[in-house]
């Protein structure tokens, strides 16, 4: 197994929840990226073999053996996400729209699983649109937040987010979020809100409005023991009350705490910290919280 040193990703709507977690005194804290392999932010490997290596790294040197040579990057990140304030209300593409605009094979789909909850009880998710021509109406008349729905999001929820719906996390929750490392996001609507240069903070609301489908609108799944969620991309599975979990697939999964405080080898391991677990491989994870992400070899 090897242990992944978390990101610390500042934001205007993040908070202090994760600060105690994160190595750091930063106290807007939007994510905690337990796994991520990006242009801008790549895990460090503090323990194991490649100890000193970042993830990239480590995936271009493992991608063949699991049949993933066609993507330069991991294909999946995952956080800790806390709304210290509601999130701009945004929208991925599809694949579609995301080969149209961006010229990039996959739009992007992901999931929230809820924490802590929302002040309100409430994310966005949806819009209140007979069509997009009422949805334009609505806009051009200055009535932007008429269009917004919301749904339920309380603690154990978890929500699958497709590209094409308009969604937002809200102030006072704290998600585990795992998502498709591809495509772009729209920012739809942002509350007027300032940046810290004294501007507003940019939309791009012709290209979520050609991204949106106004019918759609998320479904709240939950966890039944051991049983995984699976989606087009990757699975999870939470563990809990459990002494040890071995990846008995043919797949690396990625171990990430939610809950507790352990050591493996001299690494103390806190909430948002991930653990890479190729095939075979066995994680005590007695006395915590896990939840377990597996990249799937074939997208659906």
């Amino acid at each position: 197994m090897q242990i992944l040193k978390p990101i610390v990703h500042e934001t205007i709507w993040g908070g202090s929840k994760l600060t105690p977690f994160s190595g750091s005194d930063c106290t807007k804290i939007g994510h905690l990226y337990s796994a991520i392999d990006t242009v801008e932010f790549r895990n460090e490997i503090i323990y194991g073999k490649d100890k000193g290596k970042n993830l990239h790294e480590w995936f271009l040197m493992n991608r063949k053996r699991y049949g993933l040579e066609n993507y330069e990057e991991m294909p999946i990140l995952m956080a800790l996400v806390e709304a210290n304030l509601d999130l701009s209300v945004q929208v991925h593409p599809n694949d579609e729209m995301s080969r149209k605009l961006e010229n990039m094979p996959f739009g992007k789909n992901e999931s929230f699983y809820t924490l802590e909850a929302p002040t309100t009880g409430k994310m966005y998710n949806g819009c209140k649109a007979d069509n997009m021509e009422d949805m334009k109406r609505k806009i051009a008349e200055g009535r932007i937040r008429e269009t917004l729905d919301m749904m339920p999001c309380a603690v154990g929820d978890y929500i699958y987010v497709t590209g094409g719906t308009l969604h937002a996390a809200t102030a006072g929750s704290l998600h585990f979020e795992i998502e498709e490392n591809f495509g772009k996001t729209y920012r739809f609507w942002d509350y007027d809100r300032i940046d810290k240069d004294g501007n507003k903070r940019s939309l791009q609301l012709d290209r979520a409005l050609e991204c949106l489908d106004v019918a759609k609108k998320s479904v709240t799944s939950h966890y039944k023991d051991d049983e995984p969620i699976e989606e087009r991309m990757y699975f999870t599975r939470l563990v809990r009350d459990k002494s040890e979990f071995t990846n008995t697939g043919a797949m690396f999964s990625f171990a990430v705490m939610l809950k507790g405080d352990k050591t493996y080898g001299g690494t103390r391991v806190l909430p948002g910290t991930a653990i890479l677990l190729n095939e075979g491989e066995t994680l005590d994870t007695d006395c915590a919280e896990w939840m377990i992400a597996t990249l799937k070899r074939e997208v659906e």
